[in-house]
């Protein structure tokens, strides 16, 4: 799984201590620097991150420079999702819901070829195809269809 965002990301796009405050459930006042804080946000940005190769996998050209910005900019806004999700358990409340409904929504799209990550992005990278056989292509007669 790849990380497509980082927490220096997340704290240009969102104020470090709302961002701290999603995040830590056990300091007064919420401390982003406290290794069980990061790890949360760390957890959900890699949640964001799994979100996205779910769609993406060998669909997208991971090394194009604008595709990975438009990538850091989705896992970004998906961890923020995963992370208001902690304080607001229902989605009519997440003030990301809409958010990620339309990530979502262009992760699909992206994934069936309808539209495009970023600007110069040329869809599916090209693969090269290895055959791991040798043989000659089997043939099944009557007898050992009818025993299968």
């Amino acid at each position: 799984m790849a990380i497509y965002t980082t927490l220096d990301d997340l704290k240009k796009r969102l104020d470090p201590e709302v961002l701290a405050g999603l995040a830590d459930d056990e300091n007064t006042p919420p401390d982003l620097d406290d290794p069980e804080t990061q790890a949360v946000i760390a957890q959900a940005i890699a949640d964001g991150a799994q979100l996205i190769d779910s769609y993406l996998t060998g669909r997208a050209d991971l090394a194009n420079p604008a595709v990975q910005a438009s990538l850091e900019r989705i896992n970004a806004t998906l961890a923020l999702y995963f992370l208001y999700r902690r304080r607001y358990v229902d989605d009519a409340l997440n003030p990301l819901a809409a958010a990620r409904e339309a990530v979502s929504a262009h992760l699909a799209a992206v994934s069936r070829g309808e539209e495009r990550l970023a600007d110069g992005d040329q869809g599916t990278p090209e693969m090269e195809v290895y055959s791991t056989t040798e043989d000659e292509p089997r043939v099944l007669d009557r007898e050992a269809l009818t025993n299968w």
